[in-house]
Parts: C-alpha cells; structure tokens; sequence
C-alpha cells in the first residue's frame, strides 16, 4: 500500500513596487480614457451658437407668450413683452459677436501664411 503524500504548493507572491503599480495605473487610466474630440471648424462653433440661441430663444418666446395670456392687464403684458424684446436683443447681440471672433479668426488663420509670403516679397521689392 502507498501512501499519497500531498504537498502544499508553495504559493508565489510577487509585490510589485509601489512606483511600478503607479507607473501601470497611469498607464491603464490613460488607455481607458476617451479620445479627445476633435477640434470643431468655425462653421460648426457657429452652427452649434445658432442652434443653441435659436432654442433659447424659441423656449423664451413660449414662456412669455404664456405669460402674456396669463396676465390680468395691458399694460403688464407690455411690461412682460418689453423684457422679452430687450433680453433677447441682449441674447442675439452676444451671439453675434462670438459669430463675429469666430470668423475672424478662421480668417485670419487661413490668411496668415499667404499674409507672411505677401510681406516678404513686398519687402524683397522695396530692398531691390
């Protein structure tokens, strides 16, 4: 008769660094984390103002139109129509002038090289 001797295994415990774990936390949390979005042209920063001050606007213009219908007199409806006209005066007045640098600097990007090339050779012309 033979008898199974059975032996524990020797169980492997391996401890990594604590700067190596950083190192592959780091590693891991990068590879988990979303791309970068792209960077948005001029023209969809400008499609996404005009959506979003459109949507404003049309959300404002139910709200006081309700408001309107609610009040007791004139001159309160007036009132509520007055303040609608200057907020969204104020509103579409910002959003064009974040139009405005938008397109400004699209341009003065896409001229900026042919603006350096155009300088140098004016200057060649007056140097000559």
């Amino acid at each position: 008769m033979t008898e199974a001797t059975t032996t524990p295994k020797a169980r492997k415990t391996t401890k990594a660094k604590p700067k190596a774990a950083k190192a592959a936390n780091a590693r891991a949390s990068k590879a988990k984390a979303a791309p970068k979005a792209p960077k948005k042209t001029p023209i969809e920063l400008a499609s996404g103002i005009i959506t979003e001050l459109t949507r404003t606007n049309f959300e404002q213009t139910v709200e006081t139109a309700k408001a309107v219908l609610k009040s007791g007199d004139i001159r309160s409806a007036v009132e509520l129509q007055n303040e609608f006209l200057r907020a969204a005066f104020k509103r579409n007045l910002e959003a064009a002038r974040e139009i405005n640098e938008i397109a400004v600097t699209a341009v003065r990007e896409a001229v900026g090289p042919y603006a350096e090339k155009f300088t140098e050779a004016v200057e060649r012309v007056r140097a000559a």
